[in-house]
């Protein structure tokens, strides 16, 4: 399980636990507010993804108020596209979680506006790393908003865009920290998820354990 202190003991990165999970849902609320309703996570959601895999998900905390999130569960490698609802089973996980799984699949990671830019989300990828280690998975698996298509989606398809993206022509609020902190890019994912400013693409990437590991 995870517990420790970052930024000179200013924050706690922890697991997180079933009394957390109505700020969790504030949390998601303050970060997607251009996603449809229909894919905001809710107390619920996160009270069954602590009951099936509590490993994998994970807070940071701030003087006792939970200030970002990330909700995970284990699979095998995706060999196929799907949506993000059909991913998630609907944000519930419960019936794609596979216990044995040798990925970690992140299906959301927020923090609120006003601790962005900290530095946080690295160190959240940091600890699902060390989540991956500790129970021997292969490595991390996200599907990444391409929330920064909003700015350019009168000028560029979303898939002029994507390519752009990875051809590292231009950046993304979303994407490129993501590939700095590790993650490859695998393919991109049209019509994955129900955002308009995100183009309603994502991006499927993997971060392997192992730094020699590839596809």
């Amino acid at each position: 399980m995870i517990s420790k202190s970052v930024f000179e003991n200013q924050f706690v990165i922890r697991n997180a636990k079933l009394e957390d999970v109505i700020q969790m849902e504030y949390v998601q609320s303050q970060c997607y507010p251009t996603l449809h309703e229909s894919e905001i996570l809710n107390r619920k959601h996160f009270a069954n993804h602590i009951k099936i895999f509590p490993e994998g998900q994970i807070v940071v905390e701030n003087e006792g108020k939970v200030i970002a999130s990330a909700s995970t569960f284990r699979c095998n490698f995706p060999e196929h596209d799907s949506t993000f609802l059909e991913e998630t089973d609907n944000l519930w996980l419960t019936n794609v979680q596979v216990p044995d799984g040798d990925w970690l699949y992140g299906i959301d990671m927020g923090v609120l506006p006003e601790y962005r830019g900290l530095g946080l989300s690295k160190e959240l990828y940091k600890a699902r790393h060390d989540v991956c280690k500790s129970l021997g998975i292969t490595g991390q698996i996200i599907a990444g908003m391409t929330i920064g298509y909003g700015k350019v989606k009168d000028k560029m398809t979303i898939a002029a865009y994507c390519e752009a993206l990875e051809k590292k022509e231009f950046t993304d609020p979303t994407i490129t920290p993501q590939r700095n902190a590790g993650f490859i890019w695998i393919r991109a994912l049209y019509n994955y998820i129900n955002d308009p400013e995100a183009g309603y693409a994502s991006v499927l990437m993997y971060y392997p354990v192992d730094e020699n590991y590839s596809l």
